[in-house]
C-alpha cells in the first residue's frame, strides 16, 4: 500500500512538472483586463437596494475564469451583486462569483461550498471577483493559488460561491461583516437557478485559510442568529487570527512585516476614531507605509516588505500604541469567540505557525468547545503558515465531504496534534487524487466530477 501510494504521488508531481514545465502545453487565454470595482458599474448598488433582504439578487452576468491570471479554468461562473448587511447592521451591497460543476447533480442534489480565499488586501482590485478573471495578472497571485481549492470542490460535483468577503470597499479584519457577505452570497446563490440548488434544504460547508479562515470563522459565529434557516453542515476554519494583538505585535523584522502595516491600515479603515489615534503616532515614514496598503495586493504587501524593521513607523513603541484606548477598543471588538457556532467546525492551524500563534487558536479551539460545538481540531507540527494551506486542504476537504454527505460529526471536541495533517485517514490519498485533478484543471478540461 506505501508503494503504490509512493507511485500515485510519483505520478501526480510528475504530471504537474510536465505542465509546469512545459512538456505539455497547457491553453493560454488572450483577453484585457478586467474591469475595475471602481469603474465598473455592475459593482455599484441600485437605488432602492436596502429594501430588499439580506441575499436577494440585484444584478448578474456570466464571466470567464482563469487560472493564474492566462491559463484555462473551464466551468461557467457568473457574478452577482447581492443586499448584505454591513458592521453597522445598514444595508450594503457585494459580490460573489458562483461556479457550476460539470455534468449531472449527483442524486441528492447538488451541495454549495461557500470557498472564502485569504485576499488580505484593501485594494478592490485585488478582490476575488477580479483575481479569479482572465487578464487579472499575477498580482493577486495569492488569491489565484486557491483556485485549486474551488477546483477540488468542483470535482466533488459542489457548486461554489466566492464572496468578495472584505467588502465594497475592502477592509480586513472587520468583525461580524465577513460572515454576514459569505452567508448571504449564500442565500443569493441558492436562489440562482442555473445552479440547481435546492434553496434553503441545499447542504452548505464553508472552507477557507487565513484570512480566509477568519471570515469562515465569522461566518460561524454569526449564522445562528443571521441565517439559521441555511442547511450548514459545517466550517472547515484554517489557521485564523482569533486575536490581533499577538500577531501584529511580533511580525516587525520578519518575513511577513508588511502585514504589521496592513492590519493597522484596515484598522483605522474600519473604525475611526482608532484610525485617528493611529495617525497621530504615525513618523512620516509610517504614514507613507500605511497609504501604501490601499493599492496593493497581499503579495506584494509581503514581498515589498521582507524583513522590514517597522519600529522607525511609530513614534510611540507599538505596545504602547495598542494600548490607546480607542485602538485597544476597537481591536477588542475583532476578537473572535464572542459566540460558540453551533455547526461543526473544523479547525486547524501549525504548531509552528509564524504568523498566527498556536496558543491564541488553542484559546479559541477552548471557547469552541466550552460552549457546545461539535469540533475538530488539529494541530499541525510541521507546517509552517504558507505550507499549510497545501498540506491541510485534503483532510479539510475530507471533513467537509463527511458533513455535506450526511455524516454527523461526532459531539464535543477531538483535538489531536499530528506530525503533519497528511497523517489523518484518507488525507494522504485525497493529496494525491487532488494534484491530479489540479493538471486536469491546468489542461482546460471541464471541471466536474471524474
Amino acid at each position: 500500500m506505501r508503494r503504490s501510494r509512493m507511485l500515485a504521488a510519483i505520478g501526480a508531481f510528475s504530471t504537474l512538472v510536465a505542465v509546469w514545465g512545459g512538456a505539455v502545453t497547457p491553453p493560454v487565454l488572450a483577453g484585457a483586463a478586467p474591469v475595475q470595482p471602481s469603474v465598473d458599474d455592475f459593482y455599484r448598488a441600485p437605488d432602492g437596494f436596502g429594501t430588499t433582504a439580506p441575499g436577494t439578487i440585484l444584478r448578474e452576468r456570466p464571466i470567464q475564469l482563469a487560472s493564474y491570471s492566462a491559463l484555462p479554468f473551464n466551468a461557467q461562473a457568473w457574478q452577482l451583486l447581492y443586499r448584505t448587511t454591513d458592521l453597522a447592521g445598514d444595508p450594503m451591497v457585494a459580490v460573489t462569483t458562483v461556479i457550476l460543476p460539470a455534468g449531472t447533480p449527483p442524486p441528492g442534489g447538488r451541495p454549495l461550498l461557500s470557498y472564502q480565499m485569504a485576499t488580505d488586501s484593501l485594494d478592490p482590485g485585488c478582490a476575488p471577483s477580479v483575481a479569479m478573471q482572465p487578464g487579472s495578472g499575477l498580482e493577486a497571485f495569492a488569491s489565484q493559488g486557491e483556485m485549486t481549492f474551488v477546483g477540488q470542490a468542483l470535482q466533488r460535483g459542489w457548486a461554489v460561491s466566492v464572496p468578495d468577503h472584505a467588502g465594497p470597499v475592502p477592509r480586513v479584519g472587520t468583525p461580524r461583516e465577513p460572515g454576514y457577505v459569505a452567508l448571504d452570497g449564500i442565500r443569493a446563490a441558492e436562489q440562482f437557478a442555473p445552479l440547481g440548488l435546492s434553496g434553503a434544504q441545499t447542504p452548505v460547508g464553508l472552507w477557507g485559510y487565513s484570512g480566509g479562515g477568519l471570515a469562515s470563522a465569522w461566518a460561524a459565529q454569526v449564522q445562528p442568529s443571521y441565517a439559521p434557516e441555511l442547511n450548514i453542515r459545517g466550517f472547515a476554519v484554517g489557521s485564523p487570527s482569533p486575536d490581533p494583538v499577538p500577531v501584529v505585535d511580533h511580525l516587525s523584522g520578519m518575513p511577513w512585516a508588511g502585514l504589521q502595516t496592513m492590519v493597522l491600515a484596515s484598522t483605522g479603515r474600519v473604525f475611526p476614531d482608532a484610525g485617528r489615534e493611529i495617525d497621530a503616532r504615525l513618523t512620516p515614514e509610517g504614514r507613507a507605509a500605511l497609504a501604501a496598503q490601499s493599492d496593493q495586493c497581499v503579495a506584494s504587501t509581503v514581498v515589498n516588505n521582507l524583513f522590514r524593521d517597522n519600529t522607525g513607523y511609530w513614534t510611540v513603541p507599538l505596545t504602547e500604541l495598542l494600548q490607546v484606548p480607542a485602538v485597544a477598543a476597537a481591536i477588542e471588538q475583532t476578537k473572535l469567540g464572542g459566540t460558540a457556532p453551533t455547526a461543526p467546525v473544523y479547525l486547524y492551524s501549525g504548531v509552528n505557525d509564524e504568523i498566527v500563534p498556536i496558543a491564541t487558536v488553542d484559546r479559541l479551539a477552548d471557547t469552541y468547545c466550552a460552549g457546545g460545538t461539535p469540533l475538530t481540531y488539529r494541530r499541525d507540527e510541521i507546517s509552517l503558515h504558507a505550507t499549510l494551506i497545501v498540506t491541510g486542504a485534503a483532510d479539510a476537504l475530507n471533513w467537509l465531504g463527511d458533513r455535506i454527505g450526511g455524516e454527523p460529526s461526532a459531539p464535543g471536541c477531538d483535538t489531536q496534534t499530528l506530525t503533519s495533517t497528511l497523517q489523518a485517514p484518507g488525507a494522504a490519498e485525497t493529496y494525491v487524487s487532488t494534484t491530479l485533478g489540479t493538471g486536469d484543471i491546468l489542461m482546460g478540461r471541464p471541471i466536474g466530477p471524474r
